[in-house]
């Protein structure tokens, strides 16, 4: 009869040894033997008259095998089922501990296991004397002044002009990289992209007033742009900015075609085409709408960098107990490889994701909290509006609605929606645990404080309009 033994290796580590007897494994080993004599197909004998002795010979020890490991697991999982162990995935075979199982010689066989105990923990931190900033951003008539400006330029008309001279005037424009002596690289980087004539910068707008189409400049791409438009252009010709030598990097610049954005009037049918069916009337109104929107723009950024605050918070702050050596053999024996092979980088990066698992898993049995499939539609449509621009007269809600039903088809953004609606919703409802403090800050030090990483080190993203091209 088998028999179990189970001993500490270190806190929430253990190893388990089942040991297994003749009796256990024999009389299905024999059974599954002269199931596979009833169905052989072996040249030279008719079907289930090949002698047991010749299946013995040829499959006897694989099956001899098989049936005394999957024995000892049977045996393995009962007790674990019966002692109502939580452990991570699932127990490791010990293979350096493994016994040499012999068809000729059956007899009492132990295998070694070992597990990790999921730990119990206290989510501490989710109380009023745990204090979180809310950074709210200052909107100011500038930045109204500035979105206006944005969007009267994303909607105006164009019309193909003959020179390009004017702030408003764009181009559509071959880049291609040239040596030191101006001739193009065959193997060089070779794009087509659009800009404005206002960014070009002030210093080198001479060189290129009055240019007309299919003329060319050729010249280092910091003697043509600075800032924001610099570092635009440098990544959509896949330059590092981080190479102080990249900007020097020389293109032929041949204007493609030429032409003027003719700003729409202040009125409503411009009001509408940006904010369908509210019906604006006056520019005070849209004004006011627009105010709106730039306010709930930060706001969101503020409200998902506080989520990410929290969410690190408690992975660093909450005392959870873990396995590490266990789970560092799980990620070997996941990978193919040795334990030696995990470094503590990968080790650290894989308890860092599950700390935040097993508190996610935590947070939902507190609150109870459940997602629907209205939480994932609405989390896609986000990413949508933050990604495309918002204010495309095509994006309707009906077509908005249209792509992200279309786009959640697949399986893997599905899951990838589902995994961050869920964490939103579950952050959202920690957060009403806290005390939260709201801040006002002007847009520079909001931009400077996505740039400063936390004490968590957690990623902060900042999202810009794109770069305004034709």
């Amino acid at each position: 009869m088998a028999t179990i033994q189970r001993e500490t290796l270190a806190p929430l580590h253990e190893k388990i040894v089942v040991q297994v007897e003749e009796q256990d494994y024999m009389p299905a080993f024999e059974k599954t033997l002269k199931e596979y004599r009833r169905k052989a197909q072996i040249p030279g004998f008719r079907k289930g008259m090949v002698p047991a002795s010749l299946i013995r010979k040829m499959y006897g020890q694989a099956l001899f095998t098989e049936e005394v490991i999957r024995t000892a697991e049977q045996q393995l999982n009962r007790y674990l089922e019966e002692e109502k162990l939580d452990i991570f995935s699932q127990p490791l075979w010990l293979e350096n501990e493994a016994p040499q199982l012999d068809l000729n010689a059956p007899g009492n066989y132990a295998f070694a296991f070992e597990i990790g105990l999921r730990p119990q923990f206290e989510l501490k931190l989710l109380q009023p004397a745990t204090e979180l900033q809310q950074y709210v951003v200052q909107v100011t008539d500038q930045m109204v002044d500035d979105e206006m400006e944005y969007l009267l330029r994303r909607y105006a008309a164009r019309e193909r002009i003959e020179k390009f001279e004017q702030e408003d005037d764009f181009v559509q424009a071959s880049f291609e990289q040239v040596d030191e002596q101006g001739e193009v690289m065959p193997d060089g980087r070779k794009q087509q992209l659009s800009f404005l004539f206002r960014e070009i910068d002030e210093a080198h707008r001479a060189a290129w007033a009055g240019k007309q189409e299919k003329e060319s400049v050729t010249a280092a791409l910091h003697e043509i742009f600075s800032g924001d438009s610099l570092s635009y252009i440098m990544n959509r010709l896949g330059l590092d900015q981080n190479d102080p030598s990249a900007a020097s990097t020389r293109f032929r610049i041949t204007l493609e075609e030429i032409g003027r954005l003719k700003k729409p009037a202040l009125e409503a049918e411009f009001f509408n085409r940006v904010f369908p069916e509210e019906n604006i009337q006056t520019p005070e109104q849209f004004r006011q709408r627009v105010r709106e929107e730039v306010e709930y723009y930060y706001q969101e950024i503020a409200r998902e960098r506080l989520r990410n605050e929290l969410m690190e918070k408690l992975i660093h702050e909450t005392e959870i107990p873990l396995p590490e050596a266990f789970l560092r053999h799980l990620i070997a024996r996941n990978q193919s490889q040795p334990a030696e092979s995990v470094d503590d980088q990968t080790l650290h990066a894989f308890l860092h994701q599950l700390r935040w698992t097993l508190i996610a898993q935590k947070l939902e049995q507190q609150s109870g909290v459940e997602l629907t499939q209205e939480d994932i539609l609405q989390k896609a449509k986000a990413d949508f509006i933050q990604y495309f621009d918002v204010y495309s007269q095509k994006h309707t809600p009906e077509y908005i609605n249209r792509f992200t039903l279309q786009l959640l088809q697949n399986e893997k953004t599905f899951d990838k929606y589902a995994t961050e609606a869920k964490n939103q919703k579950l952050l959202d409802w920690a957060l009403q645990q806290v005390t939260i403090k709201e801040v006002p800050v002007s847009l520079d030090e909001f931009k400077a404080m996505l740039e400063k990483p936390s004490s968590h080190h957690t990623h902060q993203h900042s999202h810009e309009h794109e770069h305004e091209h034709a």
